[in-house]
């Protein structure tokens, strides 16, 4: 901002100064005054938003200095089991860690090699992190602790819980770590010179302080992402180190742009983009819109004016394709609308509302698609069905500041403008059937816009979906803009490797897919997963949805196909096949009988202590009802309080203070 303020000022003083010599002449040849108008002071603020990136800019030049002044590195995102994740390299050499960027969440973590049955190979894409692989790899003592507290063996130890059961636990440690690049191969050195340039990753590495995971139980070790970024307001956040590490420009601004492609495979689909530093205009297809900010710090809140529904004739943007298109406001106050806060949370799959809604949103729904029920059961829906149901609008409060130079709020795509006289610049977020209704492999769709939350709300990634979203913390404001995020367009169209296509100029990948390998096999998918997860409703099934090596000879390209099942002496193997241990024990018994008297007894015994067991467990334990997971990847809805307990992803020492849910 210093940067930008200093041109400015640059600028205005050459303007003075020719300003002050036409003067001078026209006095010297006519002998008048000359008088000077001041500059208004939204004049002012226009230019320096146009300067900033915020308003279009009028030529070339000022969108480049924008590029160049912030927007300092775009990554690509990929798509895993409903959220959305990203490659980050660590170590020296570098090993792939592929990792869920989730805004309701502080802390980057990752399995290490002392996690035990944490989910690789059967479940993650990549293996464990080595720690013992890295020449910069550190544990964090005591006198160090960013987010942890201090254990008996002098570990900054961290434990999270979430909302549907899963947790995990961890070490903190620190190592150099780079996001994005090659998705297939790490990079040894900076090649590139652009932001948009994967081979250009390298040169924003860090020294990233992140939790090494040892223990993770429930969804952490069925996703498909390895681990978790964290980019909450917060010192510990990914984002925040890289400011702090001065990788990320003089603001502290990101932005997450998400697509919804049609199917989430183990060797990468590309999803949108990820930048730091700022907000790449490149990506946009309206002018980006702005809401203030509720909180300073920790989750990113907002303020919930009014909900809409909109005939599916309107379309799917924030402007309606057809101007009779019928719109219902949801009658609800706007108190109650609020009740325990509002937050966007890209690491929650779905969009949760306070139960306030339910009546009036399924009275509206009913009406605008033809007598439908809404409900989130699943839906057997023909050709033509999805785009009929109605479009969810979201009418958030608009900052003045940044809204009012965009002109005229009944033109601005993304402003309230006619919708509410009212409130004119308040901003309107479009969250279309096709990102609300979700796709298995039978045909059948099911709701994934909630209605029926006893405590906050949450906009989650379906909410962000078709939008570039940028947080600038600085600025107390959250950004939106809509988008196709085709990242493969805007890297390729300039000249750039794809980051899943190319691996970089000097590496090769293998031929084979880690669907071929014994451990990747499809049957192996979380459909099966150990927490009860319905298989209609496993994320996998849905149809949705590397940076170059500079010397081939000093490291191997990584190999994202090489998933070798874990030998059977490796005490960190996951419990993936108990029959076989059982059947070795039972070797054991028969070989230590010599005769048939021996193992014949030793069965009967052991049938007899089998029966005696069921019985036991018939008479006295209650058959425990099981858990069923409604999603195959962690819900990071924050701090919720289920059933008297309360479940949140930060200590409960954290600097910052709770989503309350009132």
């Amino acid at each position: 901002m210093l940067k930008q303020t200093t041109i400015l000022a640059v600028t205005t003083a050459s303007a003075m100064m020719s300003l002050m010599s036409t003067s001078s002449s026209m006095s010297m040849a006519n002998a008048e005054l000359v008088t000077f108008p001041l500059i208004p002071h939204h004049v002012q603020r226009e230019r320096r938003l146009k300067e900033e990136g915020f308003l279009p800019a009028q030529d070339e030049e000022n969108r480049n200095l924008r590029r160049r002044a912030e927007a300092l590195q775009v990554g690509a995102l990929y798509h895993g089991y409903g959220t959305h994740y990203i490659d980050l390299w660590c170590g020296t050499p570098p090993q792939r860690q592929t990792v869920i960027v989730d805004t309701g969440s502080g802390v980057t973590a990752f399995p290490c090699s002392a996690c035990s049955d944490c989910g690789a190979p059967k479940y993650h894409i990549d293996n464990y992190f080595n720690e013992g692989d890295s020449s910069t790899f550190s544990k964090v003592d005591c006198t160090g602790c960013m987010k942890g507290t201090c254990s008996t063996n002098s570990e900054c130890r961290i434990t999270m819980s979430y909302q549907e059961g899963s947790s995990w636990t961890a070490y903190e440690a620190r190592d150099q770590c780079y996001v994005g690049g090659m998705h297939n191969a790490p990079l040894l050195e900076d090649k590139g010179t652009e932001d948009i340039d994967p081979e250009h990753a390298k040169a924003f590495a860090v020294d990233l302080d992140f939790g090494c995971q040892t223990k993770i139980t429930g969804l952490f070790k069925t996703q498909l992402a390895d681990g978790i970024m964290g980019m909450e307001d917060t010192k510990t956040s990914f984002w925040k180190q890289m400011f702090d590490a001065g990788k990320v420009g003089e603001d502290k601004q990101f932005s997450l742009c998400f697509s919804r492609p049609l199917g989430a495979a183990r060797e990468g689909t590309e999803a949108g983009a990820m930048t730091l530093g700022g907000t790449d205009t490149r990506l946009h297809q309206t002018p980006m819109v702005f809401a203030s900010r509720t909180n300073t710090n920790g989750f990113f809140s907002v303020h919930l004016r009014k909900i809409y529904l909109r005939h599916g004739d309107g379309g799917e943007s924030a402007l309606s394709a057809n101007p009779d298109a019928e719109v219902i406001e949801l009658d609800v106050p706007e108190t109650n609308l609020n009740s325990g806060g509002l937050i966007v949370d890209s690491g929650t799959t779905d969009t949760y509302f306070n139960n306030v809604i339910s009546a009036t949103f399924r009275s509206a729904f009913k009406e605008l698609s033809g007598g439908k029920d809404y409900n989130n059961k699943k839906w057997d829906l023909q050709s033509g069905d999805l785009e009929a149901l109605p479009t969810i609008l979201i009418q958030l409060e608009g900052d003045l500041d940044f809204n009012k130079p965009l002109g005229d709020p009944a033109t601005v795509v993304g402003l309230a403008g006619a919708l509410d006289a009212e409130h004119p610049y308040d901003i309107i977020v479009a969250v279309p059937p096709s990102h609300y209704m979700e796709l298995d492999d039978s045909g059948k769709y099911t709701p994934r816009f909630y209605d029926n939350e006893h405590g906050g709300s949450v906009l989650g990634a379906n909410s962000m979906m078709g939008h570039d979203v940028l947080f600038d913390v600085d600025k107390q404001v959250i950004g939106w803009a809509e988008s196709n995020c085709d990242y493969y367009n805007l890297v390729t169209s300039n000249g750039f490797p794809d980051a899943l296509s190319g691996v970089g100029t000097d590496v090769e990948i293998p031929a084979e897919t880690p669907a071929e390998t014994p451990a990747e096999t499809p049957a192996e998918t979380p459909a099966e997963t150990p927490v009860e997860t319905p298989a209609e409703s496993v994320e996998e099934k849905k149809d949705e949805g590397s940076d170059g090596v500079d010397d081939v000879e000093t490291l191997a390209p990584f190999d994202t196909d090489d998933k070798k099942p874990i030998s059977e002496d490796d005490e960190k193997k996951d419990s993936i096949f108990p029959t076989d241990e059982i059947k070795a024990e039972f070797k054991k018994v028969a070989d230590s009988c010599s005769s048939w008297y021996c193992r014949g007894g030793a069965v009967i015994a052991l049938i007899l202590i089998c029966c005696l067991g069921c019985c036991v467990g018939r008479c006295c334990c209650g058959r425990s009802r099981k858990v069923k997971y409604e999603r195959a990847e962690v819900e990071l809805n924050g701090s919720f309080t289920v059933d008297g307990k309360t479940y949140r992803d930060d200590p409960l020492n954290d600097e910052y203070g709770e989503f309350e849910m009132k």
